[in-house]
Order: C-alpha cells, then sequence, then structure tokens
C-alpha cells in the first residue's frame, strides 16, 4: 500500500474515532436513504402514469428548486441557531409529508400535483438537513479532519444513492405505492427521534452572533465577488452541475423506453448509479492526493460525459450498465471535490453562508437542468439531450483544464493576531458608518511592486467587508498615497480586525507595507451627512510605522 493510501485510511480511522460521527452519520444515512426512496417512487410513477418529459423531470426539480428558494437563509441561521434541532425539526416534518402520501395513495390521489408536492416539501426539508450538517460537520471532527470526515460524508450519501432507488424498485414492484412510503415515513420518524436523543447528550456547540438574513447575504456575496478563488470555485460547479443534471433528470426514460424495464430494473439501474458513487468515494482518495485538482476534475467529468453518451447510443444494457458505475464514480469524485476545498479554505467567520451558496448553485443546476433537459428530450429526444449534455461537459473541461481554480491564497482559515492599534482607534470611534484611512509613502523605485501589493489587499479589505475603496495619490506630495474605505459600524470594523482576520490577509497587508517607506494609520472618522469622513492621521505620530526601521 502506498503512502498516499495509507495516509487516507488513518485519517479516515481518526474521524470515525470521533464519538458523535458515527452517529451522525448513521442519521444522514437514513434520512438520505429515505429521500432518494421518495423521489425515485415518485419520479417512476409519473413515468409508468405516461406523463412527458417535462413533467417527470419536474420531479429532480421539485426537491432541488427549495435550495434556490431557502439555502443562502440557512447560511445564515446556522451561524447561531442550534443546528441539532433544526435537522429534528426537519426529519420531522419529512417524516409527517411521508405519512400524508401514504394516505394519498391510499385513496388513490396520485395526479402530479400531489406527487410533485410531496417531493417539494421533502426537498425543503433536506435544505435544513444539508446546511445544517454542513455547518456542523468541521465543529463536530475539527479542521484537520475534514478531508477524512468529507469522504466518508460522501460515502454515506452515495451509499444512499444506490440503497434508496434499489428500495423504491423493489417497493413499488413487490407492494402497493402506500406501503413504499410507509418505509419512508418511518426512516424520516427515526432520524428525528435519534437526533432528539443525541441533542440530549451533546455538549452545545460554539455559536456567532446573531446576523440580520439579508446583509449577512449581502455580505457572503460580497466576499464571494471578491475572491476570484471562491468565484471559480462556484463557476466550475456550474458548469460541471448543469450538463451532469441531464443523467438524473432523464435516467427513467433511459430505462422505460429504451430498454422497456419495470420498476424493479429502473431500481437496479439506479442502485449501479449510486454503487459507482460507493466506489468513487472509497478509491479515489489516493489518486486525488497524486494529482492537481484541475486534472483530477477534468478526468472524471470526461468519464461523466463518455456515461452520457452511453445512455444516449445505442449500446447494450450491460454496457450502459458498466457506464452507470463510471458515471457514479466521476458524479461523486467531481461534487465531493469541490465541497472539501470549499471546507477546507473558507475562513470561519463566511464558512456556513459560503457553504450555502455553494449548496444553492448545486441544486440550482440540478433543478434548472433538469427541467431544460426535459423540455429537450420532448424537443429532439433522449439521444439528442444527452448528446447535447455530453457537449456540454467536455466544453467545461476545457476550460477547467485551461484555466484551473486559481490560489487559495489570502482566504485559509487560520487566524492572525489582531491590530491593537485598530481596536484603540476604533474605541474612539463614533456610532454610524466610518472611514477607515491609511496614507502610504513611497519611494518611485517601488510604485511598481506598491501598485501590485495594493491590488491584492484592495480584495481583501472588500471581501472582508469594506465598501467604497479607494487609494488616491497627492498631487502635492509626490510618493504619498492614501487607501481610504467604508465600513458599516465600529463593531463590524473590529470584527474585521479580529475574527475575519486571517494569517494569509495579513499577509497582504505585510507585502504592501514592505513595499512603502512608511505607513500612517489607521485613523476613522464617522461619514458625514453627504456621505464622506473627514478623515485625518493620529496626532504626535501615533499609527506610524517605519517599515525600514522594523526589519
Amino acid at each position: 500500500m502506498d503512502r498516499a493510501a495509507t495516509r487516507t485510511g488513518h485519517s479516515l480511522r481518526a474521524a470515525l474515532g470521533v464519538r458523535a460521527l458515527p452517529l451522525l452519520l448513521g442519521v444522514q444515512l437514513a434520512n438520505a436513504v429515505a429521500v432518494w426512496v421518495h423521489v425515485v417512487a415518485v419520479q417512476w410513477m409519473l413515468t409508468v402514469r405516461g406523463e412527458s418529459a417535462f413533467v417527470i423531470s419536474m420531479a429532480p426539480a421539485a426537491m432541488a428548486v427549495p435550495f434556490l428558494l431557502f439555502a443562502l437563509p440557512l447560511g445564515v441561521v446556522v451561524g447561531y441557531a442550534s443546528r441539532e434541532k433544526l435537522m429534528v425539526a426537519s426529519t420531522s416534518v419529512s417524516a409527517l409529508t411521508a405519512l400524508t402520501l401514504v394516505l394519498a395513495t391510499s385513496a388513490g390521489l396520485t395526479h402530479p400535483t400531489v406527487l410533485l408536492a410531496t417531493v417539494g416539501m421533502v426537498g425543503s426539508a433536506l435544505v435544513v438537513v444539508g446546511v445544517s450538517w454542513q455547518s456542523l460537520l468541521p465543529e463536530v471532527v475539527g479542521r484537520g479532519l475534514v478531508p477524512a470526515a468529507s469522504l466518508l460524508d460522501g460515502a454515506v450519501f452515495n451509499v444512499a444513492r444506490a440503497v434508496g432507488p434499489l428500495l423504491a424498485g423493489i417497493g413499488l414492484g413487490l407492494f402497493v405505492p402506500a406501503a413504499t412510503f410507509g418505509l419512508v415515513a418511518a426512516l424520516f420518524g427515526g432520524c428525528a427521534l435519534t437526533l432528539v436523543l443525541h441533542q440530549r447528550r451533546a455538549t452545545p456547540g460554539r455559536r456567532g452572533p446573531r446576523r440580520p438574513v439579508l446583509p449577512a447575504i449581502g455580505g457572503a456575496l460580497h466576499f464571494a465577488r471578491h475572491s476570484p478563488w471562491t468565484r471559480r470555485l462556484l463557476w466550475r460547479m456550474t458548469m460541471f452541475g448543469l450538463p451532469a443534471s441531464a443523467m438524473w433528470a432523464l435516467v427513467s426514460l433511459v430505462a422505460y423506453e429504451r430498454f422497456d424495464l419495470d420498476s424493479d430494473g429502473f431500481g437496479v439501474m439506479m442502485a449501479l448509479l449510486g454503487s459507482g458513487a460507493v466506489v468513487g468515494t472509497v478509491t479515489l482518495g489516493p489518486l486525488r492526493h497524486r494529482c492537481s485538482v484541475k486534472v483530477f476534475a477534468a478526468a472524471l467529468s470526461t468519464v461523466y460525459a463518455a456515461t452520457l453518451v452511453a445512455l444516449g447510443s445505442f449500446a447494450p444494457l450491460g454496457l450502459v450498465g458498466i457506464f452507470l458505475v463510471l458515471g457514479g464514480v466521476a458524479w461523486v469524485g467531481v461534487q465531493s471535490t469541490w465541497m472539501m476545498l470549499a471546507h477546507q479554505a473558507l475562513p470561519d467567520w463566511v464558512r456556513p453562508r459560503i457553504i450555502a451558496l455553494v449548496l444553492f448553485l448545486f441544486q440550482g443546476t440540478q433543478a434548472l437542468g433538469s427541467l431544460v433537459w426535459g423540455v429537450a428530450a420532448d424537443l429532439v429526444g433522449l439521444t439528442g439531450a444527452l448528446a447535447t449534455a455530453a457537449v456540454m461537459m467536455v466544453i467545461s473541461v476545457a476550460v477547467l483544464l485551461r484555466s484551473g481554480l486559481g490560489s487559495s491564497v489570502g482566504i485559509e482559515p487560520v487566524l492572525a493576531d489582531a491590530d491593537a492599534s485598530v481596536a484603540a482607534v476604533a474605541a474612539e470611534a463614533g456610532e454610524g458608518q466610518l472611514v477607515v484611512r491609511y496614507d502610504y509613502r513611497v519611494d518611485e523605485s517601488a510604485d511598481d511592486r506598491f501598485a501590485e501589493a495594493m491590488a491584492h489587499l484592495r480584495l481583501s479589505r472588500l471581501r472582508m467587508g469594506a465598501q467604497h475603496w479607494s487609494l488616491t495619490k497627492d498631487s502635492a506630495q509626490p510618493g504619498v498615497y492614501t487607501e481610504t474605505y467604508r465600513v458599516a459600524s465600529r463593531g463590524d470594523l473590529l470584527e474585521q480586525e479580529t475574527e475575519r482576520l486571517t494569517v494569509p490577509e495579513q499577509r497582504l497587508r505585510h507585502a504592501v507595507a514592505e513595499t512603502a517607506a512608511q505607513v500612517y494609520g489607521p485613523s476613522v472618522e464617522p461619514v458625514t451627512a453627504s456621505g464622506e469622513g473627514a478623515v485625518a492621521t493620529q496626532p504626535d505620530g501615533q499609527g506610524i510605522r517605519d517599515t525600514e526601521s522594523e526589519e
């Protein structure tokens, strides 16, 4: 066994040694199995009813749409609310929804509106569970074990992808639909009860400050806008997710129309897809250690494109089954990589909200993509729709290989020591919005290096919460530059300089200071009624740092 595989094995064992993790992973497994049984059963019922491809594709879309509505607000709420209580409430709602469908199917109420409405409810509960769990995971195992815990979490979810559809197919084949949805209700109810019992024994987790939802969402979007690495991550997810959704939207039609399979056969096809995801979770860790992220993701995306071609071609059922396994491997490999990178790179103060944004975009591509591919299949047929999705996937591979993800320098989560001068200045500032000012004296020979370092610092200030940033050159004093930016309040400034200030962000400040002969500041003044701040440097030389003497 090579060194990478050994290291991965040790990490997995260490993560499983955390007392709460196996129990919570068991809850995630049961919940995900129940979700997949519910959604696949509804999708198959719509298929055998003879509904259009668009209506059938609305089943995975109905599960994904709630992520578009609720993921970002929940990313704010989980920063201060009890994640365990949110998970208990959501799994209880899922159980009640499944019980409602038991009664509806027993009474013969299987209109698409009824079936899709229950999928929407289960999807809404899944948003709460997903965002809460992803926010809780680093606190359960510690950030050092997040990669291993993410692999285990991916394994659990993808075991559910294999088991859930298989149970749905068997249940619909052997029993009436009401019995299948009764199993779903029992699984959801068991999850809720287990979480209640665990919550009584668990110690309270760390909680952040309560934040207004809309401004907090705006802060997360502001961070993403000014973090090139985060933007690239979100864009790569979107470019993979849109074409990838074609398989999940159209696989039931492939089973029903191309191969004339019954519910058991459809369940087996979905189980092959999920089994591939499990195989990928177990085997891909060492490979991911050996190559770059862009090569790893590009190779697996190419495999996924080949799976789409196989589904849309006239390949025999046995060959399609092999490609379904490979497609499952590719699916989990790419998606788990994006999530693992987000967990490892994002600072704690914004991580829950950006993770929610990641889930928002991921499920958004599934919802939008499912509807698009359903319409495409109605217009150009299964083969044309799946071929188009494969071409889009190949284009995403080319873009990824060309530009990659870039560097995550500047957003790693290690906190830095706070600058005492900022706290002292902020303590004397008034209430309301403030303007922060720094003055730099730069030798002419260092102008280019100063401009380059300041460009990086500008993004750092903005993603940490600054607004209206500017850098001006004093025409009366050669070599003197003034940096100003606005913050929402004194508390916001202090938070930027303590809870949000990481070592890499601080390193960007040092890079600017090293190019300047002198740095004056910080100084702050309230924003006036006209929107400007009358800012002056500190008297008696306070706040002046001579970088030459420091070195």
